[in-house]
């Protein structure tokens, strides 16, 4: 064995997806040693890397497992030390199909036994958060809780159906952003979105040109329109076609200012309620990817 490896998987025994994690671990065994783990809890996710002296962990999840990785690594000083790999068996894999990843995950799997690690971006929240993939607050956040209820039988349906509730229901938050130090907004708006990666939302391209390599952020902002209206945002933003209307609005730089109370803030599908006044720094080629 060339090396050893951390497989993390969510799954029960048993189970059609502990059956999918074994397979992968197996795939895997090709090129490293391998050691399975499946803690539950972000207290045992800290205690099984804190275990672990290896510099190569593969998650095996969406964007949420990401997530919980990433924070975890950084939490315990690691997070430029080892190597992360991906596979996607979350339900949308936004991240993982943004930068590339083979979407099939023996696939992803078989990619990391000659693959090569690239440097990722990463955006820091002021409150020691770390989003890996995209933020977004407004009614975003409201539709990905809407979506929850309904994941289990709708799969990636779930958060189109939690998006055309909100946009149905939510009135509209009044933010100042200020991007880089510069005022850039002020007014009532649906939708901000922070992103890092170019897909959100199980694979809705709300800013197809962020790139998780580049450096910077990609701001994207949706002014409270009136309910009639809306109807016709959702068709530009399934044409893709949206960033073309004098009601939304985008921006790319480094560090972003929200002010405005009481949001609801979605990091990476981890729902963060009853916000104020945050911040998103970028941090650049934080941390190694294996692709």
């Amino acid at each position: 064995m060339s090396d050893r490896l951390l497989f993390l998987s969510n799954d029960a025994a048993g189970s059609a997806d502990e059956e999918l994690a074994e397979e992968v671990a197996t795939a895997l065994r090709e090129g490293f040693e391998v050691v399975r783990a499946s803690p539950v809890t972000p207290a045992e996710l800290e205690a099984t890397l804190a275990g672990f002296d290896g510099e190569r962990v593969v998650v095996g999840g969406g964007d949420g497992s990401l997530h919980l990785l990433i924070n975890a690594l950084a939490t315990l000083g690691r997070l430029a030390d080892v190597l992360v790999g991906l596979v996607p068996m979350g339900t949308g894999n936004d991240f993982a199909g943004g930068v590339g990843l083979p979407p099939e995950p023996l696939d992803a799997a078989r990619a990391y036994l000659d693959g090569d690690p690239a440097e990722v971006d990463v955006i820091r929240a002021d409150d020691g958060e770390y989003v890996v993939n995209a933020a977004h607050a407004g009614v975003g956040a409201v539709a990905a809780e809407r979506a929850q209820g309904v994941k289990p039988v709708a799969g990636r349906l779930a958060y189109p159906l939690g998006a055309i509730q909100a946009a149905a229901t939510e009135a509209g938050y009044k933010v100042e952003l200020r991007l880089d130090g510069e005022v850039i907004y002020t007014g009532s708006m649906l939708l901000t979105l922070v992103a890092n990666g170019s897909r959100i939302g199980g694979g809705a391209h709300l800013y197809a040109d962020a790139d998780p390599f580049d450096g910077m952020i990609d701001v994207l902002v949706i002014d409270a329109i009136p309910l009639h209206e809306r109807p016709g945002l959702g068709l530009d933003l399934q044409r893709g076609i949206h960033l073309e209307r004098d009601d939304v609005h985008h921006w790319r730089g480094r560090r972003l200012q929200l002010d405005g109370t009481d949001i609801s803030h979605n990091r990476d599908g981890e729902l963060r309620h009853g916000l104020a006044d945050v911040t998103y720094t970028i941090l650049p080629a934080a941390w190694r990817l294996l692709r």
